[in-house]
């Protein structure tokens, strides 16, 4: 009996045990079985879906919440539903779109930015140009202020030969004064302020002053002489000038610069005067200029000039030629008896070595339709005046310009005028000679000094006197 309990529990033992064995078997192999198919169905929807895509999402994620709302989500995700779950669904969310979606997208997320980039590029280099511009046009509309000053002496002593000395003086010229200057310039501008001031005891200017008692005495004085005071605005074919100004014009030193005026001498120059002035560039070959000058008190009388210069003419690009006149036609509107004359000039240079030699000479017809009065006693005894017609003259200068380098300038010049002692423009000297000559020459001792020095005829006299001219710079 007890045998037989015994064989059957154990028998009931080893049929538990089967049963055991068989339902762990079927209990792993249907968690095999779960296990391969969720790595099917992932590996079917990264078939389906690219990374690519599900970088972009997760970035366009990040763009559109801040980093601590994703995590609030994803911990919140994590309550809701165990890792697998999760995983599956972001695995599935891979499937969403193809791959060449994902790649268009990218290309056109990529040419976004470089346009962009180029559109950054050219706003760069806009506002580069404007600011480059705007700081030419700053440089340009500066205004260059200059100072300067000087003085000068001048001496002169004739040689005596066929002429009285009647003073006896120890130099015939002893000369001497201060200058002063500013300037203003632009591109499109140019100011000039010009001052000389005379000391009496080196300039011929006697004048007679009372005394406590009463009485007359002789005191050189000295003068303060505006020489320029000018204003020029110019555009590249117009210009217009005002104020008060020099027109000494002419290529050597001693004569020339007839159009003005007839005026000779060591440095001459004509004297200052107020004018209003037009210029205009029709050619880089061609200038006009034209000025209506005031030569009286309250405008009642007054010249108009005219001015043609001729520069880098075709195949005669060494040749430079200037014509002017001048004319005080406006004398007429102030009264019609006005005696009307008319200067016309012809001026030339020719360059043989740039910048070292160059021949230059002038031609001019002087008074020209000039009428004067004179006073005749007719057959029975009475005067009687009448107006005639005097004639015109014609001076001729020429010469030799050389600048060496070592020396700064040399100048042999000499002029030529028919019947001299006939006209206005002679001396009162004994022997007058139609031909006078003029040697010149300049060299800067320093950066602060220059000395000049001229040997030429003692006006138109015979005799010749020896000039020497120091400057100083100051400033």
């Amino acid at each position: 009996m007890n045998r037989l309990l015994f064989i059957l529990l154990l028998t009931a033992s080893f049929i538990f045990a089967a049963e055991t064995v068989k339902t762990t078997d079927a209990s792993a192999q249907k968690n095999t079985e779960s296990k391969t198919e969720v790595k099917v169905e992932a590996k079917e929807a990264k078939a389906e879906a690219p990374k690519t895509e599900v970088k972009a999402e997760a970035k366009e994620a990040k763009a559109e919440a801040p980093k601590t709302e994703v995590k609030a989500e994803a911990k919140e995700a994590k309550a809701e539903a165990p890792k697998k779950e999760v995983k599956a669904e972001a695995k599935e969310a891979k499937a969403d779109a193809p791959k060449k979606e994902v790649k268009a997208e990218a290309k056109e997320t990529k040419a976004e930015a470089e346009l962009e980039d180029t559109q950054d590029v050219l706003d760069s280099e806009l506002a580069s140009s404007e600011a480059s511009a705007s700081t030419t046009k700053e440089k340009k509309e500066k205004i260059q202020v200059k100072f300067g000053s000087n003085f000068e002496i001048q001496a002169g002593k004739v040689f005596w030969s066929s002429e009285d000395d009647l003073n006896g003086h120890n130099l015939e010229e002893w000369f001497g004064r201060a200058n002063l200057s500013l300037l203003t310039k632009t591109d499109r501008f140019i100011g000039k302020l010009f001052f000389s001031v005379y000391p009496g005891d080196l300039v011929v200017n006697p004048t007679y002053v009372y005394t406590e008692d009463k009485n007359t005495e002789l005191e050189y004085r000295d003068i303060l002489e505006l020489r320029e005071a000018s204003a020029l605005q110019r555009t590249k074919y117009f210009n217009f000038k005002l104020g008060r100004w020099e027109n000494t014009d002419k290529h050597g030193d001693y004569f020339g610069g007839y159009i003005d005026g007839y005026k000779i001498g060591f440095k001459s120059t004509q004297k200052a005067e107020n004018m209003m002035q037009f210029g205009f560039t029709p050619s880089e070959n061609l200038a006009l200029e034209f000025a209506f000058i005031s030569t009286g008190p309250y405008l009642n009388t007054g010249d108009f000039r005219g001015l043609a210069q001729f520069r880098d003419l075709p195949s005669l690009e060494a040749i430079e030629v200037d014509l002017a006149f001048r004319t005080n036609i406006f004398d007429k509107v102030y009264s019609s008896k006005s005696d009307v004359k008319t200067n016309v000039s012809l001026k030339a240079k020719l360059n043989l070595i740039d910048d070292k030699l160059a021949l230059f000479g002038e031609v001019a017809m002087l008074d020209l339709g000039s009428d004067s009065t004179e006073t005749y006693i007719d057959e029975k005894g009475y005067k009687h005046s009448r107006t005639v017609v005097v004639d015109w003259k014609m001076p001729l200068t020429g010469g030799i310009l050389f600048t060496p380098g070592v020396i700064d300038k040399i100048v042999l010049e000499a002029e030529y005028l028919a019947d001299r002692h006939e006209t206005v423009y002679k001396t009162n000297s004994k022997k007058i000679k139609d031909v006078l000559g003029a040697f010149y020459i300049e060299k800067s001792l320093t950066d602060r000094f220059t000395l000049s020095a001229g040997f030429h005829s003692y006006g138109s006299s015979r005799d010749f006197v020896l000039n020497g001219n120091l400057i100083g710079r100051i400033y």
